[in-house]
């Protein structure tokens, strides 16, 4: 743990981290729909399983700091594509609930879309449940100012959290996984 503690942030800096997209697909007509951006870290021409660093980062909070860099590249990479003529769909990015006790999550994350003059429609949050009250509220917030700027919310693990069913209603979420 202190291993990666220790070489995340430079790995970081270093650009370590690439992203890869896992398409989603239509189930009707098959069409590609958009796609999930996943992470991996390449540590001495090895890849790190994202189960050994991901739980570190994650507890430590420096998670938020990938999950920004992971959304900057996705902008990058909508920006390529748009500008050589591919057809966008929506793409997922990972954020982790840290995120939700951030007060200028949701300028934070749309800074980095007007950075790169992308539409809120390209752009899909994925963020796993919430555990408690207090963490709930305030997924309920930021879902409401994500949807003013048409970002899409998903919430991952559904079921294994705080959540009910009759929080559905106050969620008002797009995608349930």
């Amino acid at each position: 743990d202190k291993q990666i503690e220790a070489a995340f942030t430079e790995a970081l800096y270093n650009g370590d981290f690439k992203v890869y997209y896992q398409p989603k697909v239509s189930g009707t007509d098959y069409r590609l729909v958009g796609g999930e951006a996943l992470t991996r870290w390449f540590k001495d021409g090895t890849i790190i399983p994202p189960m050994d660093f991901i739980p570190v980062i994650e507890q430590n909070g420096t998670i938020c700091l990938l999950d920004f860099y992971v959304l900057e590249q996705v902008c990058k990479d909508i920006t390529q594509w748009i500008k050589a003529g591919i057809k966008v769909g929506r793409i997922s990015v990972n954020f982790s609930r840290k995120h939700l006790s951030n007060p200028h999550l949701v300028e934070d994350i749309m800074d980095i879309l007007r950075k790169y003059e992308i539409a809120g429609r390209y752009i899909e949050i994925e963020l796993t449940e919430t555990v408690d009250e207090v963490e709930s509220s305030l997924l309920i917030d930021f879902i409401k100012r994500m949807r003013y700027h048409k970002v899409r919310i998903s919430i991952d693990d559904f079921g294994t959290g705080y959540s009910s069913l009759n929080m559905l209603r106050s969620f008002s979420v797009d995608v349930l996984k």
